[in-house]
């Protein structure tokens, strides 16, 4: 039987972020809650909603940060167990699943209760059926899930554009007085009963292990999914509230479609429920994807059984799936929509201000290895407020939100010290917190982070390419050992930085005699950050035949010697990382050993798709500028060769005769810039 890999795909692009985002928030949020919340405070409701999206902003801006630095299923329970320590991960891990999951089955209550006005069926029978529907979608592939949230969501979208549109001029100013109807405690607990709308951020964390090109897609995703819902959110509340009597709103949980009955009648009855139909079919459908990676990460961490997290055939973890799917029929059965509402605000509140301490945690751990792509703004004030809001939002939910919240808290802990204390043994960042205090930390942590790194790759500043194309080669010779090694490769690396050869000599000598090289897989990387050193440059050491060395159980074919600027330690272990996943691709034993060139030798550390070399000889190159250069979008002048001397190109760069261009990227861009340069000799036109 073939071995099914254990690792989720990448394949959630920007708008699958975002459908994944905004498909949960505009379901309860907009076609449940309003009436609910307009029964607490009456037309202040829309503030309700506008003061908790603001609120949400730090823990958005908290999420997104910890999602592109530790990119794993189970999002929340991921950065809290590892921030926190494995108890604090039980407990948020737990919470943040039920919270989820009850924001699933609350959706499907809803669904129900719009799918009533259509047709007499049993609601809560039906929910169950969808539910089961929806977690056979989800075993099938986490892709069509993206495909199919991201139907329902521009469907959606262009519906929730045209009730806004028709019913915004319809709106009574006089439903709107008096604004505050009730004090301030109402005024409160209406804030922290919304947050339960704001679920699709969890949601966005949960995946982020399956969407590629994290930097971008993680952070724009969130911030137009919630920009885009608050301003659906607040000119939809200007529609209802503004054609529906107040005492019908109150007692109402189809309020959109009470809306457009007014002013559309039958037809915007119609079309409004088959939106809501569409708004509660995504969230749930994202819902119960995004809630079953909780079971599985935690199951990866030992926090429960083994079981749990097996990876089907369809590289999606089937056993969770079905666990949450048995726990969201469990919630339909036996709870009622504003108590599982209230429930699971309150968990969100929680979360999201442990969320927020995590960010301080994280960073003020100092742990070199936290390298997030996108870094939240205004460190640590905002963190702050995302904090302080939950302890002053959850007790205005009431007394029985408070206590099953304790009870979580409770059971989780008591899981955790009477089966998970003695199968796990992790360390925190928050343990190495404490360590700049005197006490002791372990690197697990930095590892984990370390190969986290090696899997999310390279930034798009890092000048990867560049990097490995100027890389002098070195020949290992028969009688070498590591000091000669690095004797030659310091005097080569003393040409590119400036810096005097002793001294980095120096530096990668004391960092291999201290255990600092990593030596693995036919490979070793000294390495060294140091003071002087502008930008990171390395040496390629070739061996066909392979060498030994300390440490090694296997001949080292290739060391790659790279030091950097001691100021930029995360692209340092970036670049480390980088070339340790480029060496897992060759083939050692094979066609290594019959590289003859430089150009062959490096070409095999190359991922750009070509390389070419073009020397500038005609007066009409001759004095231009890079940026006077019609340059294909997928090519890139990466080095320029002038006299022996390397030169990393800029647009300002000037061409002088004899320059020896580095051209690389997609092999039909680089023979379409060939061709251009090779007219523009005959032609005497470069433009």
């Amino acid at each position: 039987m073939a071995k099914v890999d254990q690792k989720l795909k990448k394949n959630l692009g920007l708008f699958d972020v975002f459908a994944f985002g905004i498909g949960p928030m505009l379901s309860s949020g907009i076609f449940l809650l309003p009436g609910m919340v307009y029964a607490k405070v009456g037309p202040a409701a829309i503030l309700a909603y506008m003061v908790a999206g603001l609120l949400i902003i730090p823990a958005l801006l908290s999420k997104a940060e910890l999602s592109t630095a530790m990119p794993r299923a189970g999002g929340a329970y991921y950065f809290l167990d590892r921030s926190m320590g494995p108890l604090i991960g039980t407990i948020s891990g737990l919470g943040t699943w039920m919270s989820l999951t009850f924001k699933s089955a609350f959706d499907l209550i809803g669904l129900g209760a719009y799918l009533m006005l259509f047709w007499e069926l049993p609601m809560k029978p039906l929910a169950i059926g969808l539910c089961v529907v929806f977690a056979g979608l989800s075993i099938s592939g986490v892709k069509k899930v993206g495909r199919f949230q991201g139907i329902f969501v521009s469907i959606l979208l262009g519906m929730m554009v045209y009730f806004i549109t028709k019913g915004f001029f319809h709106a009574d100013p006089a439903q709107f007085k008096p604004f505050f109807s009730k004090g301030t405690d109402s005024f409160l607990g209406a804030i922290g009963f919304v947050y339960v709308s704001f679920a699709g951020l969890t949601k966005i964390a949960s995946v982020a292990e399956e969407v590629e090109d994290l930097e971008r897609n993680i952070p724009l995703g969130m911030i137009l999914s919630l920009a885009i819902t608050l301003i659906i959110y607040v000119l939809g509340l200007i529609v209802i509230i503004g054609v529906v009597p107040g005492e019908e709103l109150a007692h109402s949980l189809t309020p959109i479609v009470d809306a457009a009955m007014v002013y559309m009648g039958p037809v915007g009855k119609g079309l409004m429920t088959m939106a809501a139909i569409l708004a509660f079919v995504a969230s749930a459908n994202a819902g119960l994807t995004a809630a079953s990676r909780y079971p599985l990460a935690m199951s990866r961490d030992n926090l429960i059984p083994a079981w749990w997290k097996k990876i089907g055939r369809l590289h999606t973890p089937t056993r969770s799936i079905l666990l949450t799917m048995g726990l969201m029929v469990f919630f339909i059965l036996v709870l009622s929509p504003e108590g599982i509402a209230k429930l699971a605000s309150a968990f969100k509140l929680m979360i999201f201000g442990m969320i927020n301490l995590a960010v301080i945690v994280m960073r003020e751990s100092k742990i070199t290895a936290y390298d997030p792509s996108f870094r939240s703004p205004l460190y640590p004030w905002l963190q702050v407020v995302g904090i302080v809001s939950p302890v002053i939002l959850i007790p205005e939910l009431g007394l029985l939100p408070v206590i099953l919240s304790a009870g979580v808290i409770g059971v989780g802990s008591s899981w955790y010290y009477l089966y998970a204390e003695k199968r796990v043994q992790r360390s925190a960042a928050m343990y190495q917190v404490f360590q700049r205090f005197g006490s002791a930390a372990t690197p697990q942590l930095d590892r984990e982070l370390r190969q986290l790194m090696r899997e999310k790759g390279l930034r798009k500043e890092d000048k990867f390419e560049q990097v490995i194309l100027r890389a002098p080669i070195i020949r290992h010779e028969k009688d070498d050992d590591i000091s000669k090694i690095l004797k030659r490769a310091s005097r080569s690396l003393a040409n590119q930085t400036q810096v005097q050869a002793r001294t980095i000599y120096r530096v990668l000598l004391q960092e291999a005699r201290i255990g600092e090289t990593p030596i693995g897989d036919h490979i070793a990387l000294p390495h060294a950050r140091i003071e002087g050193v502008l930008s990171s440059e390395l040496v390629i050491v070739y061996s066909s035949e392979g060498f030994e060395l300390e440490g090694s159980d296997e001949p080292i074919y290739v060391m790659f010697i790279l030091v950097s600027p001691k100021e930029d330690p995360r692209q340092h272990l970036r670049f480390l990382a980088e070339l340790a996943n480029r060496a897992e691709n060759i083939d050692f034993a094979g066609e290594w050993r019959t590289l003859k060139t430089d150009e062959e030798i490096r070409s095999s550390f190359l991922r750009t798709g070509d390389v070419a070399e073009v020397i500038v000889l005609g007066d009409q190159l001759i004095g231009k500028q890079l940026k006077d250069i019609q340059l294909h979008e997928d090519c890139l002048v990466a080095l320029i060769n002038r006299n022996g001397s390397m030169i990393v190109p800029h647009g300002h760069t000037v061409l002088e005769k004899g320059d020896q261009m580095t051209l690389i990227g997609k092999e039909e861009a680089v023979d379409e810039m060939v061709k251009y340069f090779e007219r523009a000799e005959k032609t005497g036109r470069v433009s």
